[in-house]
C-alpha cells in the first residue's frame, strides 16, 4: 500500500475525470481524494496545464429564430494543439439579444433569459441557479481559493435608474442555495459595464464611473463581500488624450495578480500593469511587461496567462491576433510563437479553464 502522501502526489497529476473513477478503487483511495489536502494539491496542478474554451454563437432561421451555443476545447494547448476542437456543449435557446458568459475555473455561467445557468466543463453537469426577478443587468462568477468556493454575483436594474447587487455562494458537494443574498452595503458604482475579471478571491469591474464619466475600476472581494475603487494606472509616456484616442484596456491575470493591459496604436505596444500590495497593504500599479506588437495589428486579445511547471515568474501570455491564430508570448525570452492552426475569429467567446473536483448537488 502507497503511503497517502505518495500516493495524492501521483494521482494530483491526473485529470480531474479520472480522478473521480478512481474513487471507487478502494477506501483507502476514496479517503484521499476526499481531502481538502488533496483537491489543493490537484488545484495547484490543474492551473499550471489550462485548456482552451471557445463558444460560438450562431444564428438560424427554422420557425423560430433560434440561437445555438456550441462549447468546444482542446486539451492540449501547452503541446502545439491540433485544428480540431472536442465539442463539450450545444444548446438551442430562443433568439435573445443578450447571452452573458462568465468563467472561473471549470465553469461557464451564462442565461437563457431571466434564468442563469451553470455548466461544468469536467462533468458536463448543467445546472440552473434561483431564478431571477429582476431586470438582468449582467452577472459575474468568482472562486474563492482559500475556501474552495464559488460566488456568482448578479447585477440588476431597479425603479429608480440605479443598479443592485445579490449573490449566490456555492460549496463543494453542496447544494445550491433556493435564493440569492442582497449585497446592501454599496453605492450606486457604475453605469455601463466594460469588462470584468475574477481573480484570486475577487471580481474586478472596468466600468465607466458616474461621478465623472472617467475609467475606473470596482473591485469585490468575495470573502468578505465589500466593495472598493481603484484608479486605473497612468502612463507617463503616452498623453491622456492619446490614451481615449487609440488605446484599448483589457483585464487580464498575471502570475495570480490583477493587471490592467493597455494598447497604444502610437508605438504599437502593449503595456501590463499588475496590482500588488506594500507590507502595510496599500496597492500600486507596477508595469510588469511592454511588448512590442509592431507585427500583430491592431487588434488583439490576450486570453490568459500561463505558468512554467518549475516556477511562477515567467511564463507564457496567450494572444489571439488579428489573424485568428493563437500566440503565445514568452515572458522569459521575449518571444512569440503560433502555436495551431486554429482560426478563432470565428467564436465569439474565448477563455481558459482548468479541471477542478468541484461538484455540485442536485438543487435544494
Amino acid at each position: 500500500m502507497l503511503p497517502c502522501d505518495l500516493l495524492a502526489e501521483i494521482l494530483s497529476r491526473l485529470p480531474a475525470k479520472n480522478v473521480c473513477q478512481l474513487k471507487c478503487v478502494s477506501k483507502h483511495w476514496l479517503n484521499t481524494i476526499s481531502t481538502p489536502h488533496f483537491k489543493k494539491l490537484h488545484y495547484k496542478k490543474s492551473i499550471k496545464n489550462p485548456h482552451l474554451v471557445v463558444i460560438d454563437e450562431s444564428i438560424k432561421c427554422n420557425n423560430y429564430f433560434t440561437k445555438t451555443l456550441t462549447i468546444s476545447t482542446n486539451n492540449h494547448l501547452k503541446q502545439n494543439p491540433t485544428p480540431n476542437l472536442d465539442k463539450k456543449f450545444t444548446l438551442d435557446i430562443l433568439f435573445q439579444d443578450n447571452t452573458y458568459f462568465s468563467f472561473s475555473q471549470c465553469f461557464i455561467c451564462y442565461n437563457i433569459k431571466d434564468n442563469i445557468w451553470l455548466y461544468n466543463l469536467t462533468t458536463q453537469q448543467n445546472q440552473e441557479l434561483p431564478h431571477v426577478t429582476t431586470p438582468m443587468i449582467s452577472f459575474d462568477l468568482g472562486y474563492i481559493p482559500c475556501s474552495n468556493e464559488f460566488k456568482i454575483v448578479h447585477v440588476f436594474g431597479k425603479k429608480d435608474d440605479k443598479v443592485g447587487y445579490e449573490i449566490i455562494t456555492l460549496k463543494d458537494d453542496n447544494f445550491v442555495p433556493n435564493s440569492w443574498s442582497i449585497l446592501e452595503n454599496h453605492k450606486n458604482l457604475y453605469t455601463r459595464k466594460i469588462a470584468s475579471l475574477s481573480v484570486n478571491g475577487s471580481i474586478y469591474w472596468l466600468v465607466n464611473d458616474m461621478q465623472d464619466d472617467k475609467k475606473r475600476i470596482v473591485c469585490l472581494g468575495l470573502e468578505n463581500e465589500e466593495f472598493r475603487k481603484i484608479s486605473c494606472p497612468k502612463e507617463s509616456s503616452i498623453t491622456q488624450k492619446s490614451l481615449m484616442i487609440y488605446q484599448a484596456q483589457q483585464l487580464v491575470e498575471v502570475k495570480g495578480f490583477f493587471g490592467l493591459a493597455q494598447f497604444s496604436a502610437i508605438f504599437s505596444n502593449v503595456n501590463i500593469f499588475v496590482l500588488k500590495q506594500d507590507k502595510k497593504e496599500e496597492e500600486f500599479w507596477v508595469k510588469e511587461f511592454s511588448i512590442n506588437l509592431c507585427h500583430m495589428g491592431h487588434w488583439f486579445k490576450i486570453v490568459g496567462f500561463v505558468p512554467f511547471e518549475e516556477d511562477n515568474i515567467y511564463g507564457e501570455i496567450i494572444f489571439i491576433p488579428n489573424n485568428g491564430r493563437l500566440l503565445l508570448y514568452n515572458t522569459k525570452t521575449g518571444n512569440f510563437k503560433n502555436v495551431g492552426e486554429f482560426n478563432l475569429l470565428r467564436y465569439n467567446h474565448h477563455s481558459l479553464y482548468f479541471d477542478s473536483l468541484f461538484c455540485l448537488g442536485s438543487s435544494g
